[in-house]
Formats: structure tokens, C-alpha cells, sequence
């Protein structure tokens, strides 16, 4: 199978070395969810995860998301939020080992719970982290406080709008041209955005689109450095 140009240029860089000071090198989670210690490595830029149904992916990426601390206002995933006690589960003896790359240091950490406390979070390194789980599936107006912005009537206040680049990719994933894209506020809840996108001069939103537009727009409406 030929790789396409822009692989090529990641696997060149990551070959070199010269590239991604700040990474995450292996991820090992231990009494949480059937792990029991395994080392997953990501030896490249950009990894898939592929399982049958609960043979770990999630639990996977959400231990990843726990190896940092939030870099430059981003968000701080803690695993209490993804590993909760509840009268059915708890979780002792666990651990989420990890692997990283700071400047040319490799290192290593790990958070733990022994009993009934999660240890080392303040000892975690930092970076920005984006963390997009499930509800990215859903169409907008199922989501959790959603159904207010559709009910209530409201104006747009405000918008980030899509840049040339970000346009461009969101049509060449989606196989179609779109003429404008903007991740946009209402005036009845700051917190949370809705995709609009304009095609052929047709302007909807994301209680109006489908499941691969919310996804993609979403996707690359996210602030990554």
C-alpha cells in the first residue's frame, strides 16, 4: 500500500528525531478495567487502536489522558473522573505507568492507588491535552444541555470561524466542497459550541448535520498547537 506525501514527512521527522520534544512514549495500566501492567508503546506520531468491544481501547485512552497535567489553560484529566469508586467497582492496588520524552530526556512516572487515594497527579509533566471521547457520536442535540440551545430562542454570540487550511482539510475529508465552517457560541450558554457549516449557499448547524460532519468539524475545530 503506497503511503501517502504527508506520512512520509512524519515518518522522515520522526526518524531524524528532531521533531515532538514533548511525547508520550508507552502507556501501562495496571488493575484497571483487566490490565494488568501490559506496556502499550506509541512508536509514531500518529497511533489507531484497534480491539473488539471491551478489550481495553477506551480504558487505554483515558489512562493516556491522565499521564499529563494541562499545559497553557488546557484542561487537567484526573482518573477518578474515568475510574470512579461506586457501590458496585473499586479500584485498589492500581496504577498507570508511563513513558515520556521531555527536551532529550526520556522519563518515567506513574500515578497509583494503593487504597483509597490516587497518588503522584502533582508529579505528572505538562503539555496540552486534548481528550475527545464518546459523545463526539452524537448528534448535537442528544448531548447533555444541548437541548436548551435548541428550545430556547437565542442569537449567535460569538464564533470561531474556520481558516483557509482548516476549510480545505474538512472538505477533503468529508469528499465534498464547503464554502465556510465556524464553531459557534449562543447566547444562552457560553460553554457550549455547535458546528455550523455552509454548503452551496445552505447554512446549518450541527442539530442539522451528519454524524461525520459534527465529527470531522469538531475534530479540527479544536485548538492543538
Amino acid at each position: 500500500m503506497q503511503i501517502s506525501d504527508e506520512i512520509r514527512r512524519l515518518e522522515k521527522k520522526w526518524r531524524a528525531g528532531t521533531a515532538w520534544p514533548r511525547r508520550l512514549d508507552w502507556i501501562a495500566p495496571r488493575g484497571i478495567r483487566g490490565w494488568t501492567g501490559q506496556r502499550v508503546n506509541f512508536p509514531f506520531p500518529i497511533i489507531a487502536i484497534v480491539g473488539e468491544n471491551g478489550s481495553g481501547k477506551s480504558t487505554l485512552l483515558q489512562a493516556a489522558a491522565c499521564a499529563y497535567q494541562g499545559d497553557s489553560g488546557s484542561r487537567t484529566w484526573y482518573p477518578t473522573e474515568f475510574f470512579p469508586d461506586t457501590a458496585w467497582d473499586t479500584f485498589s492496588d492500581a496504577a498507570i505507568g508511563y513513558g515520556y520524552k521531555q527536551g532529550g530526556e526520556q522519563k518515567e512516572g506513574s500515578v497509583r492507588k494503593k487504597t483509597t487515594r490516587w497518588l503522584g497527579q502533582t508529579d505528572r509533566p505538562s503539555r496540552v491535552v486534548e481528550y475527545i471521547d464518546l459523545n463526539r457520536i452524537q448528534p448535537v442535540g442528544a448531548r447533555v444541555g444541548y437541548a436548551r440551545i435548541a428550545k430556547t430562542k437565542h442569537l449567535e454570540k460569538s464564533a470561531r470561524s474556520f481558516g483557509v487550511d482548516q476549510l480545505q482539510r474538512f472538505s477533503s475529508v468529508m469528499g465534498r466542497t464547503y464554502d465556510s465552517a465556524r464553531m459557534a457560541l449562543s447566547d444562552v450558554d457560553d460553554g457550549r459550541e455547535v458546528p455550523v457549516i455552509s454548503r452551496n449557499g445552505n447554512e446549518y448547524s450541527g442539530f442539522h448535520q451528519g454524524s461525520g460532519e459534527i465529527t470531522i468539524a469538531e475534530l479540527l475545530g479544536k485548538q492543538i498547537p
